[in-house]
């Protein structure tokens, strides 16, 4: 709702390109008509993995946009969301509640003020 940036690292099953870049920059188009906003992909080791920094967060919406280059996701994690990193102390399906100066960081991030 309030597009902050919301950082993924991703694996694909095939190698992603200077198009591919050009490509999320643009916005991608999905199959189903759906127009996603600009989105940041940084190509990293042998062409397989990628951060990618969206702005928005639609249903599945990272595997949708390289579904649409092609290219299948094999890996996906979240590593930050408006600024505030995983808890590297997570296991997978732990949680934990934001400190307040974490949630004072995020709607300033989304430009709520309270």
């Amino acid at each position: 709702k309030y597009h902050v940036d919301k950082v993924y690292y991703i694996r694909t099953d095939a190698p992603l390109t200077e198009e591919d870049r050009a490509a999320f920059a643009g916005g991608v188009l999905l199959a189903d008509g759906t127009e996603c906003l600009p989105a940041g992909l940084e190509l990293l080791g042998d062409g397989r993995e990628a951060l990618v920094t969206l702005h928005e967060g639609k249903f599945h919406q990272i595997k949708r946009m390289f579904l649409s280059r092609g290219k299948t996701v094999l890996y996906l994690k979240r590593l930050s969301m408006g600024g505030l990193s995983l808890d590297q102390k997570l296991g997978k399906g732990e949680y934990r509640y934001l400190t307040e100066e974490e949630v004072t960081k995020l709607r300033e991030k989304a430009g709520i003020c309270e």
